[in-house]
């Protein structure tokens, strides 16, 4: 089973898409416009697209005559979460290696 997390860096992994992303950082925009910016064709976005709805990044809707989407950043957290936790737990695993385990207590 992928969970939140697999799917939110799977979706991140891909540079096209992290581009998608940073983009509707600005704000909701027309998913033309959202193309251009990122130099992609409509069938390789739509592709993007859909694994980045998929995973909970992005939202689409209808404004007038055209498709917007907009970035949706809820699923970071957990992506951010995830990292901070295991740098805290890199980081005290470093400092053991480097000072060495604590001294038995006297008996």
């Amino acid at each position: 089973m992928i969970s939140a997390l697999d799917d939110t860096l799977l979706a991140l992994a891909d540079p096209t898409r992290r581009r998608i992303f940073e983009v509707l950082f600005a704000g909701e925009t027309a998913i033309a416009d959202v193309a251009t910016a990122v130099g992609a064709e409509q069938d390789e976005l739509s592709n993007h697209m859909v694994i980045l709805e998929e995973a909970g990044l992005i939202t689409r809707r209808h404004k007038d005559d055209r498709e917007v989407v907009a970035a949706d950043p809820g699923p970071l957290e957990v992506a951010a979460e995830w990292i901070n936790t295991n740098r805290e737990l890199w980081a005290m695993r470093s400092q053991i290696e480097e000072t060495g385990p604590a001294p038995a207590p006297p008996q």
